[in-house]
């Protein structure tokens, strides 16, 4: 099975990397089209073959899927160069946020179009990805990027605020515990590794918790940092984080 990539820009990379990490996929079977010239060398360093724009059409023709992972006010210019009669029997999977199956199917016609949303960990195959429906064959490739599912396309956006956004939500916090330590008068070396060994502890129990509720006995310091935050309402603070990235995306 080829894939075509059209955007080679962060997610356009992590995702290229994640096919190629499934085992599923060669490299040369991935195919890559940006407009820039220094986006189009990256992708051959790694030994995909690349178009530019004005050859869009010859990577349709080449590939089975093609990956959309370009601005929704690009891919309105972009998509006059394409000519829809290539989508013939091929399968269209976007990446492009606040971009509905409805305006996609508008401008490509009737295409076999679905949609995804995935955090930049499916590199390594160990993100997040939500997708609408695929062909049997393709989420078998798309299950293997990390915690990934199918969902109805309206719960996309809850996806991309809960995950895509959430790494950099958790990269926040995770951050501001390591600089805890370093005001503390740890270096930032043994703060990081303090910082990263407490949170994987967490992590690898599954269960976040009942482990504040054995660490924070009554009476003890563990529980005067907990009431801190509860008296700051830090779970309100992130919930609303979390709710102003999703509305951003409406």
């Amino acid at each position: 099975m080829k894939f075509g990539i059209i955007g080679y820009g962060n997610l356009g990379k992590a995702f290229a990397s994640a096919l190629v990490c499934t085992g599923d996929i060669k490299v040369e079977e991935i195919f890559v089209c940006d407009i820039s010239p220094d986006a189009l060398s990256d992708a051959k360093k790694q030994g995909y073959e690349t178009f530019n724009v004005s050859e869009i059409n010859k990577l349709i023709n080449a590939v089975d899927v093609i990956i959309l992972v370009i601005k929704g006010h690009v891919f309105d210019e972009f998509v006059k160069s394409i000519n829809i009669k290539n989508l013939i029997n091929k399968q269209v999977i976007s990446l492009m946020a606040g971009e509905t199956l409805e305006k996609l199917q508008s401008l490509l016609g009737d295409t076999n179009i679905a949609r995804a949303m995935p955090s930049l960990a499916i590199a390594t195959n160990d993100g997040v990805l939500a997708y609408t429906n695929v062909s049997d064959n393709i989420a078998k490739i798309l299950n293997k990027f990390g915690v990934a599912f199918e969902t109805d396309e309206e719960d996309l956006r809850k996806v991309m605020a809960f995950a895509a956004c959430g790494l950099g939500f958790a990269a926040y916090l995770v951050d501001a515990y390591k600089t805890a330590g370093e005001n503390m008068g740890f270096t930032p070396e043994i703060a990081t590794q303090i910082t990263s060994k407490t949170f994987k502890n967490v992590i690898d129990t599954g269960n976040f918790g009942e482990i504040v509720k054995s660490v924070a006995t009554q009476g003890g310091a563990t529980e005067q940092g907990i009431l801190y935050m509860n008296e700051k309402d830090v779970n309100s603070v992130v919930a609303e984080a979390m709710n102003r990235a999703y509305e951003k995306m409406s």
